[in-house]
This record gives structure tokens, C-alpha cells and sequence, in this order.
């Protein structure tokens, strides 16, 4: 039996806690296998890769990738891998990938998730991240070179081509859920319990939301809101919790782990995302919770930001409210936390559906396997 070609997965951090999507993108590959390379080790790489990752084998060798873009070091050290294609995560590790892959002679796939199209070129430069200024300057080379641009939504490939990024070559693609792992459990759900889950920090509305949430309670006494993740804002969302008088009925978990995750998106009655656009037009592309949420037969209320509402059908699979909007937010949550217990069925139902049409990560992952094959025969390499 032949081995699986090789894909590097590139990622500068490997991984960031919060980074499911990459994880799930190497350990879910079929007819390829992944090779992790990054340039920092931060603890997170899955038990079944710790033999499966590159990383520079000094300071010096990742200064010279990050400052000056000299891969060689790192490539002579993947080349023996004889990987097939590079695939990056994020328009920044795209460029940084694009040295390797040039000298490895094989195509270059760049996933762009969020912030990577959103930010003015403008705010990248005065950030003073180096990864973020050589992306404003360099850009550019990544768009003319990169041989396959991925979007993780429709929303965002649109802004992605008004930037500059060609349409031949940039493809909408869902993050895919593993919808073996996300399902709706058995035991009975909690009336009243809206989840919320995320990073705290600005762009993921949670002071928003909780101050529709007193407004909620006046209305649903038996409304509960559990807010899980942790972040920055963390300190601004607890003193607003505080001075709505909230303290019994909100609760912050912190960060979960996915199998603690999943349990609370089984238990809860309706999961609470209202995305904004911030004031340096940071955005999201389209949360990785929402469509786990739907998998878990959970209704959402989700704001119409980016990406969210090709994952939920107003109506159908939950509500969609305009960015920002307190009131709207207030009347939907009412709303569905009023709804009979029939009417949330049907919505439960639809929302596993909607998951299983559109987010099954086996479909998406032969679909993933069909463009690397394509890139792979072009280049004149075995594909699998």
C-alpha cells in the first residue's frame, strides 16, 4: 500500500488554543496526511502529531524567516518529508509559507479566515506586528504566487476579491464539523439557558449581549446566560454584569475544553452570537461555534456580520438581528426563549439538517482533497 502524499500545514503558532479549525484540518485528512510546520511551539500540538512537526531548531533560523523571509534552513528540514503542497492558515503565515513552498517547488494554499481581509492595510502597518506590516507590504507577492486562496465563507471570499485576491483561484470553504462528535445528545435541554461562547474581546459583542440580557431576564425570570471563554475584555464584561445586578443569573466558565464544550451546546436552549464590526474593521469570518451549535441541534441568534447568516436561516434555524442593535437582539432572545417546546424542536431539526447539508467535514474534506489533487497533477507530482 502506498503512503498518503504529504501536506505541510503551516502555522507560525503551533497552535493556538483556540484554533479548532486547524486542528481539525490535520487530523481530519483522508487520502492525504499532514505535516505540522510552524515557527513556535506553544504546547498545543495533538499527542498523534508531536512526530508529524517541523519547527526551526533555533532562534537565529525563525528570526531569519520572520525578518528577511529565508526559509532555506526549514526547507532543507521539511524537503525530507517530500511533502506535496503547502497549506497555511491566515493571509500573514501565507506570506511567511511562501519562501518554503517556493523552494520546495510545490503549490502554496493559503486559508483566509477573518482579520487577514478585514483590516485596512493602514491599521496592519501602525500595529507594530512584524507578521502584520510585511502582510501590508508583501501582500501582493502572496496574491500573484499563492496557487489557491480559500475563504471560510461567501462574505468573506467577496471582500477578498475586492482586495485584490483572483477570482480564479480564491473558493469558498467551510471549516468542516465532525458531526459524529456534534450531535444533539439525549438528555433533556435547559429552558431559558442562552449560551455564548468566544473570546472576549470586542468584535464578539459579549457586553452587548449581556446588556440585552437584563432587559431578557425582566421578561423570562427563569433566564439564565453562561458565557464561556476568556480573553481581554474579561474584567469590562464582569463590572457590566455587576452593575446590571446580574451576578445570579450570568455566569463566566472561562475557556472549555471541546468535550465540556459540546455537553453545554447539548444542554443549553439557544446559543447567543452577536458579531461586530469593530473600529479598525476587525471582523469575523464566520465563527467555528455556529455551525457546531447546529450540529448540536441548537438555534442561534446571530447578528448580521460577515459570514453568520449563511449559517443560520432566520426563521428557520433561529434569528438573524442587525449589528449592534441592543433592541433587536433583545426581542429575538425573548423570542425564542418564549417559543413552545414543539416550535424548538422543529428548529432543533432543522438546524442538525442545515449542519449535515453544509458542514459535514467529510464532504468538505473530500472536497479539500479534490483541489489538492488538482494542484498536485498540475505541478506534475503523485497525488493521492
Amino acid at each position: 500500500m502506498l503512503a498518503k502524499p504529504i501536506v505541510a500545514v503551516f502555522r507560525s503558532p503551533l497552535l493556538n488554543r483556540s484554533e479548532t479549525f486547524v486542528r481539525s484540518h490535520v487530523t481530519g485528512l483522508d487520502r492525504y496526511q499532514a505535516l505540522l510546520v510552524g515557527l513556535h511551539d506553544l504546547g498545543n500540538i495533538p499527542a498523534a502529531l508531536q512526530a508529524q512537526a517541523v519547527l526551526p531548531i533555533s532562534s537565529f533560523q525563525t528570526a531569519r524567516i520572520k525578518l528577511f523571509g529565508r526559509s532555506d534552513l526549514l526547507a532543507a528540514r521539511v524537503r525530507s518529508r517530500q511533502p506535496v503542497l503547502v497549506h497555511a492558515h491566515f493571509g500573514t503565515d501565507g506570506l511567511l509559507a511562501l519562501p518554503l513552498a517556493r523552494q520546495l517547488g510545490i503549490p502554496l494554499v493559503t486559508t483566509l479566515h477573518g482579520y487577514d481581509v478585514h483590516r485596512p492595510r493602514t491599521t496592519m502597518l501602525r500595529s507594530g506586528r512584524l507578521s502584520w506590516m510585511r502582510y501590508a507590504l508583501f501582500q501582493r507577492r502572496l496574491i500573484n504566487e499563492g496557487a489557491l486562496f480559500l475563504t471560510v465563507s461567501d462574505a468573506m471570499r467577496r471582500k477578498a476579491l475586492a482586495k485584490g485576491y483572483p477570482d480564479a483561484r480564491t473558493v469558498t470553504h467551510y471549516n468542516g464539523i465532525d458531526l459524529e462528535r456534534f450531535h444533539p445528545g439525549g438528555q433533556p435541554r435547559e429552558e431559558g439557558l442562552i449560551l455564548h461562547v468566544g473570546r472576549l474581546v470586542e468584535k464578539k459583542g459579549t457586553t452587548l449581549l449581556v446588556r440585552a440580557f437584563a432587559n431578557v431576564k425582566r421578561a423570562c425570570a427563569a433566564a439564565r446566560l453562561v458565557i464561556v471563554g476568556d480573553g481581554p475584555l474579561e474584567g469590562e464584561v464582569r463590572r457590566t454584569i455587576a452593575s446590571l445586578r446580574l451576578d445570579g443569573a450570568v455566569t463566566l466558565t472561562g475557556a472549555l475544553d471541546p468535550d465540556a464544550m459540546r455537553g453545554s451546546m447539548q444542554k443549553a436552549w439557544l446559543l447567543a452570537v452577536p458579531s461586530l464590526t469593530v473600529r479598525d474593521v476587525d471582523a469575523q469570518g464566520l465563527p467555528s461555534v455556529i455551525p457546531e451549535a447546529a450540529a448540536c441541534g441548537l438555534p442561534v441568534v446571530g447578528s448580521n456580520h460577515e459570514g453568520i447568516p449563511e449559517a443560520v436561516v432566520d426563521g428557520e434555524t433561529g434569528a438573524i438581528v442587525p449589528e449592534r442593535d441592543q433592541a433587536a437582539l433583545t426581542a429575538s432572545l425573548i423570542a425564542l426563549l418564549q417559543q413552545t417546546p414543539w416550535r424548538h424542536a422543529d428548529m432543533s431539526g432543522a438546524s442538525r439538517r442545515l449542519a449535515e447539508s453544509r458542514f459535514d467535514a467529510r464532504q468538505l474534506t473530500a472536497r479539500l482533497e479534490d483541489h489538492y489533487d488538482r494542484l498536485v497533477q498540475a505541478a506534475g507530482q503523485p497525488c493521492a
